[in-house]
């Protein structure tokens, strides 16, 4: 599967569609979206193709979230729809998801949102992509499952699988050989000769609603699709739409539990939500949550009936049950008839079995002591939530890292300046007692000696200071700001330039960093370029292709190819005077920012020194002589 996704937000406020669509983007680099402000322009654009989810407001001129959905639906069953509104009810939630939403989000305020909206968008299209993989492996077996009948052209049934005659309360073999009014009542009959098969013969296809008579005399409203064959004969598709509303009601309750989840502060606590909506929406009787520990599956969550304790406990990971096996595969295992199979449960009185795997987490599991309990709706349900949980379970483990990764930090800052304070103190101290004793030997004494002395203890606070300079500057950055990027060029070339050098701002930018470190930098790259490439120097700075940084470059003659990665080590110059620390003091506070330094060669020839990783926003243009 691509790892992009592309998704299609529909949207009457172009601004907001904007704004959605760059948050979006920052969540996962995956995300790429693409924007239209009316429900006929996102039909155009899904068209195209290549849309791996929709998200769509509700009250739009025009045509409405709900009649776009419609329509996408006709197209596209599968595809994932999020309705995305700031004007709702929980009556709008139910009829979008009876409707064949995805899932319904209501805006809020605030930049929270657009993480829970890509999470939804990351969730759903993983469980389509899946899905889609899954329906061509299992195409003869997802097709036995729905309601299927071939009709030859006398229009009598010569076909009708098991799903089909169940619908209208039948065997197969009592509606083969029958006019299909057989199964409709007469009122209904005239409809569908009248519209129905005008509409299907001449466009091949027909979908819709259509009422069915059962057996018992009962009717019910069925979702109807008929295809004609180049044979003349028809391929009908039934699916009781009574049963496709209730699935809107659970998946409406499955948005809520899904919330939920997405607040849940702990993995007890996303454990706990996940069994208690399996238990009160989807029904289940006996369900359990296994985690991934020390090379077992380790019940973690249950429901309260003490029967399924023991079922469960605890399963190495080289045993062969369907949990482990379902881990192991990442795939859904449906199980009618745990008799006929060669794993025996625990519990003979346990007849079939869905089992989820939540990942690299464990897995879920549900049993019942009926045969064929779980359904094709259960398992599309349960793969769902157990989706969620999965999505809410990878949060709580981000927010683990990072806070692990802040603490590392801390601590790894904390020892720099641990080091700086005694470079700073114990460094310096002796330092100022060795110039004051040489201001007293020369009210004493004239020496040649003295000069030279005096020029060593120069030398010494020299890389004393640049030493706590590099010790500070290479602390890592925890806390950043936005820096106007030419405003902070031209103050600091102000500060190092000669008269005869030239600025020259290609492109204004603003950058996300610690503004006095990123001051430092600019400074010793100008003060670098100076030194070696003379004091007529132009200096270049601009941004390099897609935004993804800034580059700094002179006109000098350059720095040969086999000493590149060398001037960026400590104590490394080719000045008598200088210490070797500027460009490695560049180096730490680049790489304390989580950026990247490469040093290459400018179009004239000279150093060209590109920092990229960078988080850059605007831009503008400007030119500074000096």
């Amino acid at each position: 599967m691509d790892d992009s996704i592309r998704v299609l937000h529909v949207d009457d406020e172009p601004g907001f569609a904007e704004v959605a669509a760059e948050f979006l983007e920052r969540q996962d680099d995956r995300i790429e979206v693409v924007t239209a402000t009316a429900a006929n322009e996102g039909m155009d654009r899904l068209a195209a193709g290549g849309v791996d989810c929709v998200v769509s407001d509700f009250d739009m001129p025009g045509t409405n979230g709900l009649e776009f959905l419609e329509d996408v639906r006709a197209d596209d069953p599968d595809l994932p729809f999020i309705l995305f509104t700031g004007k709702g009810s929980e009556a709008v939630a139910s009829e979008a998801f009876s409707a064949g939403a995805t899932d319904y989000l209501q805006k809020q305020a605030g930049t929270d949102q657009y993480t829970v909206l890509a999470n939804r968008v990351l969730n759903y299209v993983e469980t389509a992509q899946v899905e889609t993989q899954r329906k061509r492996q299992l195409n003869a077996m997802e097709a036995a499952e729905e309601g299927i009948s071939i009709l030859n052209d006398d229009e009598q049934f010569v076909y009708v699988n098991e799903a089909y005659a169940n619908l209208y309360g039948y065997e197969p073999a009592e509606i083969v050989g029958e006019h299909w009014s057989f199964v409709y009542p007469d009122e209904e009959v005239a409809i569908v000769r009248e519209e129905v098969l005008p509409e299907l013969y001449e466009e091949g296809n027909w979908h819709g609603k259509t009422t069915g008579l059962r057996a018992d005399g009962t009717t019910f409203v069925e979702d109807h699709t008929l295809a004609t064959t180049d044979r003349g004969s028809l391929v009908c598709t039934v699916r009781d739409a009574t049963e496709r509303k209730e699935h809107g009601r659970a998946l409406a309750a499955l948005h809520e539990a899904a919330s939920d989840l997405e607040a849940a502060e702990s993995e007890a606590a996303v454990y706990e939500v996940l069994v208690d909506a399996a238990e009160g929406i989807l029904d289940f009787d006996l369900v359990a949550v296994d985690v991934v520990e020390d090379g077992a599956l380790v019940q973690r969550a249950w429901t309260l009936d003490l029967d399924t304790e023991g079922y469960f406990e605890r399963t190495p990971l080289d045993e062969d049950t369907f949990a482990t096996r379902s881990h192991h595969r990442q795939e859904t295992i449906v199980v009618d008839d745990l008799r006929e199979n060669d794993i025996t449960p625990a519990d003979p009185e346990y007849r079939s079995a869905l089992t989820v795997p939540i990942a690299e987490h464990g897995t879920f599991q549900a049993v019942s002591r009926d045969t064929a309990a779980f359904d094709e709706a259960d398992r599309e349900l349960t793969e769902l939530l157990v989706g969620h949980a999965r999505e809410a379970l990878t949060r709580l483990e981000r927010q683990r890292e990072l806070r692990e990764r802040t603490e590392a930090l801390k601590r790894q800052n904390d020892r720099l300046e641990e080091f700086a304070t005694i470079v700073s103190h114990d460094l310096r101290t002796p330092l100022n007692v060795a110039e004051g004793r040489l201001q007293l030997l020369r009210e004493q004494t004239d020496s040649d000696h003295l000069d030279e002395i005096e020029d060593a203890l120069d030398r010494m606070a020299t890389l004393i200071n640049d030493t706590l300079t590099l010790a500070r500057q290479g602390q890592l950055v925890t806390e950043r700001e936005t820096v106007d990027v030419t405003d902070l060029v031209t103050q600091c070339w102000g500060l190092v330039a000669t008269p005869e050098a030239t600025l020259d701002v290609v492109d204004e930018r603003s950058v996300r960093a610690d503004g006095a470190r990123l001051q430092q930098v600019f400074e010793n790259l100008f003060r670098n370029a100076i030194e070696h490439a003379g004091e007529s120097v132009t200096v270049r700075v601009g941004v390099l292709d897609d935004d993804r940084g800034f580059y700094v470059e002179d006109d000098g003659p350059g720095i040969p190819v086999e000493e590149r990665e060398s001037v960026f080590e400590r104590g490394h110059t080719t000045s008598e005077e200088g210490t070797g620390f500027g460009l490695a003091i560049v180096a730490e506070i680049v790489d304390a920012h989580g950026w990247a330094v490469d040093l290459t060669e400018s179009e004239v020839g000279g150093a060209r020194f590109e920092i990229s990783g960078v988080d850059v926003q605007s831009s503008r243009a400007a030119t500074v002589d000096q």
